[in-house]
C-alpha cells in the first residue's frame, strides 16, 4: 500500500500506571517489545487533535444518536447518562495511549432462527489509525482514518457454533447498514469474537473482516484449543506441575563443532551461541498435531519471534533434521539431563535475545499445563489465528478527563428518532418486486452498501435493466476485489457518471466491466479510461461497413440467405468483433445500408 503524504511524526508509547496503581499487562506487552511508532499526518483530513497536541472536541452528535436509535430497535436499555472512558491502547494506533469509548445501552436481544440472541453492551469508540508497514522495530500508521466514530455491539454468550456466529453477525451487520452511516468498503463491519470451551479460558480473536473468514476462524480455533486441552490432560496423567519446568538455560555450542548443519554453521560464524532448555515430561507433545498448521512447539516459535525477533527454534519433536545429527540429538539430551518422556527447545542467537527468548518458551510450558491461555489473536485470511498480546486486564480503563458526561436529553432522543431503521427484510421484498430482482441478487446489493446508489441509477439510466445494474453493482465489483484490485477508487460519483455514458451513447454496457477495472488497476479517473478503452478503438461507420463487406466475402452462403437470416448473422458477427465500443442500433443501421432492407 503506497504511503500518503504529510508531516511525520516519531514517537515511543509508554505504559502508565491506573487509578488503582496497576500498569495493563496488555500495555506492558507492547512496551517491552520497544517498538518505535511514525506517524503520516495527511493535511487534508487531521489536525491537532489526531496528533494529541489538542484536547478532544466534543463527542459527535450523529453518531451518538445514530447508535442510540440502532440501541432502541435491539429493544436496549439506555444509558441515562454517558460517561467517556479511556481504554489502554499501546500498540501506536492511536496517538494518544488510549482509546476513547463510552456505554450507550444494554441489555437487548435479537432473533436469529428463532433463537434470543442477548445483546450484553452497545458502544461508541474511536477508529483506530490505519497501519502502513512494519520495518523491524518501527511501526508506521497513517491518521487520516484516526477518530472515525465505530459502534461496537457485544453479543452475551450464547452463540454456540460458527454457523450460528455467521448468522449473527450477518443479521447485526445489515441492522448497522440500515442506518445509512456506514462506510463502505472492507474492514467497514470487523469482528472481534471471543472463544471458549468448556471450562477453559477465553481467547479473543481480533479483526475480522470478512464473514467468510469468521467461520474458518472459529473452526480453526476450536480444534486449536481442544489440542491444547488434550496436551493439558496429558501432562496431567503425567504427574507434571508447574513445579516440574525449571527455567535452567544450558550452553550447548561445543556440542556443533563439527556439525553437517549448513544453518548452525552459517549462524555460529556470526558469532552467535546455542542455548537449551529442558520441558520435563513435553516428549511428543511439541508436534502433537491437533489440528491443520497447528502444533505447540510452532506456538512457542510464535511467542519467541515476537519478542527477539529470532527466525524460529529448533526442539527434540522434531529432531534429528535440519543437517542435525542423532548424534547429536543425544548429546544435547545428556547435557541438559533429559529422561526419555522429556523435550529439549534449542535457539541460536545471541546471549541476551537467546536469554528472552527461553523465557518465553518457558512461560509457554507453563500455560501448557493449565490449557488454554487467556491471550488475544490475531486473523490471517484462511481462518489461522496467530498471537498477538495476553489479554488485557481490568487496569486498562479509567475516566476521560477532557470530556465532560453527557445527559441523555429530550433533544438526543428526538433526534435519535430522525433515523428510522428499516427492517431488512422489507427492503429485499422492495427490491424484489419494484425491480425483479432475485432475492440473491437482492441481498448481496443490500451488503455491498450501494442501494442507495443503485436506486439513484434506475432512475437515472433507461438503456441498462434494473437486473444488469444490480449484477454491475455487486458481481463485477466482487470479482474485481477477489482479484485484489482496489475497488475503493470506484466512488460513488463515478459509478453513477459510467451509467450516465450509457445513457448518454458515449459507452455500451458491455464496456462497463473494462473500463472499471482500468480505473482500479491503472488508477486513472473515468474519462481517460473511456478515452483509452473507448474512444480511441471505436470504429468510423466507414470501417464498420468495409467489414460488413469483409463478412460477405468470407461467407458467400450469405449472398443466397434470406434477408432477415443474413441480416441477423451479419449484425452477430460486427456485434462480436466491436463489442462494447459501438450502439446496436448503430451496426443494424449500417448493416441495412450495406446489404439493403
Amino acid at each position: 500500500m503506497s504511503e500518503p503524504e504529510g508531516p511525520r511524526i516519531i514517537r515511543r508509547l509508554r505504559p502508565t500506571q491506573s487509578e488503582l496503581g496497576q500498569i495493563d499487562p496488555a500495555a506492558y506487552f507492547e512496551f517491552q517489545k520497544g517498538t518505535m511508532i511514525e506517524y503520516i499526518a495527511p493535511e487534508n483530513t487531521c489536525c491537532l487533535v489526531e496528533l494529541d497536541e489538542e484536547p478532544p472536541h466534543p463527542i459527535c452528535l450523529e453518531a451518538l444518536t445514530t447508535s442510540i436509535s440502532i440501541a432502541k430497535y435491539l429493544e436496549c436499555r439506555l444509558i441515562d447518562e454517558f460517561h467517556v472512558m479511556r481504554k489502554v491502547v499501546i500498540d501506536g494506533s492511536n496517538t494518544t495511549g488510549f482509546q476513547r469509548t463510552l456505554v450507550i445501552a444494554f441489555d437487548g436481544h435479537i432473533y436469529v432462527n428463532d433463537k434470543k440472541i442477548s445483546i450484553q453492551t452497545i458502544s461508541l469508540e474511536e477508529e483506530a489509525a490505519r497501519i502502513i508497514d512494519r520495518k523491524g522495530n518501527k511501526v508506521i500508521y497513517s491518521l487520516d482514518r484516526l477518530g472515525i466514530p465505530l459502534i461496537e455491539i457485544a453479543t452475551g454468550p450464547d452463540i454456540h457454533d460458527p454457523d450460528e456466529a455467521l448468522k449473527v453477525a450477518e443479521k447485526l451487520g445489515r441492522i448497522v447498514s440500515a442506518t445509512g452511516m456506514r462506510r463502505r468498503g472492507l474492514g467497514s463491519i470487523r469482528q472481534d469474537v471471543n472463544i471458549s470451551l468448556g471450562s477453559g479460558n477465553v481467547v479473543e480473536v481480533k479483526g475480522i473482516q470478512k464473514l467468510s473468514q469468521l467461520k474458518k476462524v472459529i473452526e480453526f480455533e476450536m480444534k486449536r484449543q481442544m489440542g491444547l486441552i488434550e496436551i493439558a490432560d496429558t501432562l496431567r496423567e503425567k504427574g507434571i506441575t508447574e513445579n516440574d519446568i525449571k527455567f535452567n538455560p544450558i550452553e550447548l555450542t561445543d556440542i556443533f563443532e563439527k556439525t553437517n548443519s549448513k544453518l548452525i554453521k552459517k549462524l555460529l560464524r556470526k558469532g552467535e551461541k546455542v542455548y537449551g532448555l529442558k520441558l520435563k515430561g513435553f516428549s511428543g507433545l511439541l508436534s502433537k498435531e491437533t489440528a491443520p498448521d497447528y502444533r505447540l512447539g510452532k506456538e512457542m516459535a510464535e511467542r519467541v519471534r515476537f519478542w527477539t525477533g529470532l527466525g524460529g527454534i529448533f526442539h527434540s519433536d522434531e529432531l534429528p533434521a535440519y543437517g542435525i545429527s542423532a548424534e547429536e540429538v543425544e548429546m544435547i539430551g545428556k547435557r541438559l539431563n533429559c529422561g526419555k518422556d522429556d523435550a529439549f527447545v534449542m535457539v541460536i542467537a545471541d546471549i541476551e535475545r537467546a536469554k528472552i527468548a527461553l523465557e518465553k518458551i518457558y512461560e509457554r510450558a507453563l500455560e501448557a499445563i493449565n490449557g488454554v491461555p487467556k491471550e488475544t489473536r490475531g486473523a490471517k485470511e484462511d481462518g489461522v489465528t496467530f498471537y498477538m498480546r495476553p489479554r488485557p486486564g481490568m487496569a486498562r480503563m479509567y475516566p476521560e478527563t477532557d470530556i465532560p458526561p453527557i445527559p441523555l436529553s429530550k433533544d438526543i432522543l428526538e433526534a435519535s428518532e430522525k433515523i428510522q431503521i428499516i427492517d431488512p427484510e422489507t427492503i429485499i421484498e422492495r427490491l424484489t418486486t419494484k425491480y425483479g430482482l432475485n432475492k440473491k441478487v437482492a441481498w448481496n446489493l443490500y451488503d455491498s452498501e450501494l442501494l442507495i446508489l443503485y436506486e439513484k441509477i434506475v432512475r437515472a439510466v433507461k438503456k441498462v435493466k434494473p437486473t444488469h445494474i444490480a449484477t454491475l453493482l455487486t458481481e463485477t465489483i466482487k470479482s474485481m476485489e477477489r482479484e485484489g484490485l482496489d475497488t475503493s477508487l470506484l466512488d460513488d460519483q463515478t459509478i453513477y457518471n459510467t451509467f450516465k455514458y450509457v445513457e448518454e451513447g458515449k459507452i455500451t454496457k458491455e464496456v462497463i466491466p473494462e473500463i472499471w477495472e482500468a480505473i482500479c488497476r491503472e488508477k486513472i479517473s473515468l474519462s481517460e479510461a473511456v478515452e483509452k478503452f473507448v474512444i480511441s478503438r471505436k470504429p468510423s461507420n466507414e470501417e464498420i461497413k468495409n467489414y460488413i463487406i469483409d463478412v460477405l466475402k468470407e461467407h458467400p452462403e450469405l449472398t443466397e440467405a434470406p434477408l432477415d437470416i443474413k441480416r441477423k448473422k451479419i449484425v452477430g458477427y460486427v456485434m462480436s468483433k466491436y463489442r462494447g465500443l459501438i450502439e446496436p442500433r448503430i451496426v443494424i443501421n449500417l448493416v441495412n445500408e450495406v446489404v439493403g432492407e
